[in-house]
Order: C-alpha cells, then structure tokens, then sequence
C-alpha cells in the first residue's frame, strides 16, 4: 500500500470509533431531554418502569429463538439443494417476523386481560 491507500483502514477505523461514540451521546442526550419534557410537563414516568424492560426483554428473547430458528431451516434447505442465500435471507427473515407478530398478539392478549379486570 501507498499513498493515500495507507490511510483506508486509518480512516474505517477512525470512521467507526466515531459513530459509536456518535451514538453513545445521542442516546444519552436525548434521554436527558425525554426526562426533563416530563419533568417540565409534570407527567408520569412510566415509560422508564421495569414492566417495558422486561416486556422488551422478552420480545429480544422471541426473536432471536425464532432467528435461531430460522436459521436451522435455513441450513437444513442448505443442504437439501436451495441456494444459500436465499435460504438463510428468506428464512431468517421470515421467523423473525413471525416473532414479532407473535410477540405483539402476546402482549395484545396481555393488555385486553388488564383491561377486563378494571
């Protein structure tokens, strides 16, 4: 390498280092900003409660059972002849997918049950 082609990885690394410290303060300032719109409207901070951690939770934990899922089937029509990457692209896809609808009628089948009991 020569020349200006010496400072490519110079540059991918720098470049990288820069969006994650990029994100890092973004996420918190904005935060910050959340906290206190709440703060100076006088609401309630529900939104920061652990019952949205662990429903997050739970929904990160569905889809990556289904993406694992997915790609098992993926290897398995892999291996029976279907190309590679439309297997694993498809199939990975797809099972995320159907986590997340599975998921939301979860959590839809929770809350119609909350509403009931009032």
């Amino acid at each position: 390498m020569s020349g200006i082609e010496s400072l490519i990885p110079i540059l991918a690394v720098a470049g990288f280092w820069a969006a994650i410290i990029m994100w890092v303060y973004m996420f918190f300032s904005s935060r910050h900003r959340e906290r206190m719109a709440l703060i100076d409207n006088r609401l309630d901070a529900r939104i920061f409660s652990q019952e949205a951690n662990r429903e997050n939770s739970l929904k990160i934990g569905i889809v990556a059972i289904m993406a694992g899922l997915g790609v098992f089937i993926a290897y398995l029509l892999d291996k029976s002849g279907l190309p590679g990457v439309v297997a694993y692209f498809t199939v990975i896809l797809l099972f995320s997918g159907a986590g997340l609808v599975g998921f939301y009628y979860l959590i839809k089948g929770k809350d119609g049950n909350k509403e009931e009991e009032i």
